[in-house]
């Protein structure tokens, strides 16, 4: 019962707010018009009511609090990813490691997003964990490991239960997981590129900044 109220809770954490707002302001009013004697002390309907308050106060910090706290900013992913295909595009970076530093931004907010789907859609909740643990560690993979583990056909999800050959290419579980493998692929060959100034490593970061747009409008906006 209690899981679902807080889940119900955080799904409408804007309606909840709305609705303590106006409790607030109707018991402002009522407080004012209320005799002083209302509510003798130790009457049992004081007791009563203060048991509502407490548990309404708790529902609040439980479902409303955590549903701000994860609030993924899609939009300011958005504009780092529009940002670092534009340099891309571009053929040449003038500051790569701002490059990466706006990459690492990426990742930073791509693991919000992963927590915010985890909580909402329990039967991927593992699978995204995994890949928020893993995220540090894929911007070290070479593009092969990282396209073996974490790719289409890749094997992070099989001890799971959840092979990633099931997720549609451009579904919705898709799509969150590569608000993080997306980032940590570009950072790859980024790096690669610093090392040997070759093109080729700018344009597969292209094509993986492109990518991940088009993933990026299967993500829904809170």
């Amino acid at each position: 019962m209690f899981r679902w109220i807080i889940g119900s809770s955080r799904q409408f954490r804007f309606l909840v707010v709305a609705a303590a707002a106006a409790l607030l302001a109707f018991g402002s009013q009522q407080l004012r018009k209320m005799p002083v004697d209302v509510f003798p002390i130790g009457h049992p309907n004081l007791a009563q009511f203060g048991k509502a308050a407490g548990t309404l106060a708790l529902l609040l910090v439980l479902g409303a609090a955590p549903s701000a706290a994860w609030a993924f900013d899609r939009a300011g992913f958005k504009a780092r990813a529009e940002a670092t295909l534009a340099e891309l595009n571009s053929k040449r970076l003038a500051d790569s490691r701002a490059t990466l530093a706006r990459l690492d931004e990426m990742l930073a907010l791509g693991i919000v997003g992963l927590k915010e789907y985890g909580a909402s859609h329990p039967k991927y909740a593992k699978l995204m964990d995994a890949a928020i643990a893993d995220s540090q560690a894929m911007k070290r993979m070479t593009d092969v490991e990282i396209e073996e583990k974490w790719g289409e056909n890749g094997t992070a999800g099989d001890a799971l239960g959840i092979p990633l050959k099931s997720l549609a290419d451009f579904g919705e579980e898709r799509a969150y997981l590569e608000l993080v493998v997306g980032p940590a692929h570009q950072y790859i060959f980024v790096k690669r590129w610093e090392s040997t100034k070759k093109a080729r490593w700018l344009e597969q970061a292209r094509d993986e900044a492109v990518e991940l747009l088009k993933h990026l409008e299967a993500v829904r906006s809170k």
